[in-house]
């Protein structure tokens, strides 16, 4: 909450291009695709007064700006071999004197048993799965949806507005718009449960990744143990459900509220179950401020622990030591890209082809990489 009075939420989604911009920082490739109409939204022509490092000089081109900052923050901090598609658009969405909604996103597509899924049975969001898959399991869709409120700071009651700057730094109540993409991006990216939180029901009967790593302390009884009733209850369970995946635990340190003494992190479990809210946020009680938190409170430009829920559930990330003979960074070694390492090493195939072979950096691949790289492609790459 902003104060007493007034609501800032965010939230998720149920799940014709007129501009796509990709958004690269050397470990993923975010492609934003314009979905607004002619001057409207990410269009709009309304002049403004470049502001916070935002050079843009309309509305529509300065949200456009903070959206690809916003997306290059993210790509900076995972590995996908696979280009990350975001449709965004601004629409009106809920909005008033004392409240307003501020975001909507979702992933589009989700996949389970596919090849390299780390679990059978198990959905994982589609950006998620392609990089897991080292391949686009669905290359005639989008990865992610994003809706954004045009009606805040423009048609609607509500005493403030958007802020375009990239410094973190709105003046009086302006919402922080780069935080808000970066908050639903977070979503897209996987930060989100699949189960019902009304009746505690999980997707078609299948597991989520997400919810692999929920735990209700009062029993200790994890989400994949529960029945749908147990679910149900845990979801309403204040300050008792908790997130208690090993790289959100070695992290939890920084936390001085909303950690136990194990390192689990309290997850959003309000006593009124709120689809599209509970469970898919830390709590409102965790500090300091977190960038998936429920509410929008302060301008927050990283990641946070939701870096470590997405390694947890499956992500790499660009500050993990790299797979020698790894050549499209999905952290498997296939019997393609050994062969692929012998056609280097014989000289029938350029480094170019894959520089992670090349383990020294000479530009070549010896007899002992290439034995590294059979030991990765039968033990798996090193954690």
């Amino acid at each position: 909450m902003s104060d007493g009075s007034r609501a800032l939420r965010w939230c998720i989604a149920v799940a014709t291009a007129l501009l796509a911009t990709a958004a690269t920082a050397g470990a993923a490739t975010i492609t934003v695709v314009n979905r607004d109409g002619p001057g409207e939204g990410f269009n709009d022509p309304t002049p403004l007064a470049p502001i916070g490092g935002n050079q843009g000089t309309t509305r529509g081109e300065q949200r456009l700006i903070a959206f690809e900052y916003a997306a290059n923050l993210w790509a900076a901090q995972l590995v996908s071999p696979v280009e990350i598609r975001v449709k965004a658009n601004f629409d009106p969405l809920s909005c008033d004197a004392v409240s307003a909604t501020l975001g909507l996103a979702s992933p589009v597509s989700l996949f389970r048993d596919f090849e390299g899924a780390p679990r059978a049975n198990t959905y994982y969001i589609g950006a998620l799965a392609d990089a897991l898959a080292g391949m686009d399991l669905a290359p005639d869709e989008d990865d992610i949806e994003a809706t954004f409120n045009s009606n805040l700071g423009t048609s609607c009651a509500f005493p403030a507005g958007w802020y375009y700057g990239l410094d973190a730094n709105p003046s009086f109540d302006d919402t922080d718009f780069v935080t808000v993409v970066l908050h639903e991006l977070g979503h897209g990216l996987g930060f989100l449960t699949l189960v019902n939180v009304e009746t505690g029901r999980r997707l078609d009967g299948f597991d989520d990744a997400f919810m692999l790593f929920l735990v209700d302390a009062r029993n200790d009884r994890t989400f994949v143990e529960m029945t749908n009733a147990q679910r149900a209850a845990a979801i309403k369970a204040t300050g008792q459900l908790r997130w208690f995946g090993a790289n959100v635990v070695a992290e939890s340190g920084v936390l001085v509220d909303g950690v136990d003494e194990q390192g689990r992190v309290e997850v959003y479990a309000p006593p009124d179950a709120q689809p599209g809210s509970s469970v898919s946020h830390w709590s409102d009680q965790v500090e300091p401020l977190e960038l998936m938190a429920p509410f929008f409170e302060n301008p927050v430009h990283t990641p946070g622990l939701a870096l470590a829920a997405l390694k947890d559930l499956g992500w790499r990330l660009s500050s993990d030591p790299s797979c020698q003979a790894d050549c499209n960074d999905n952290s498997r070694v296939s019997i393609d890209e050994l062969i692929l390492q012998v056609r280097i090493a014989l000289g029938s195939a350029t480094i170019g082809e894959c520089a992670a072979g090349d383990r020294n950096g000479n530009g070549e691949i010896s007899v002992n990489e290439l034995v590294g790289a059979v030991s990765n492609a039968l033990d798996g790459c090193p954690v």
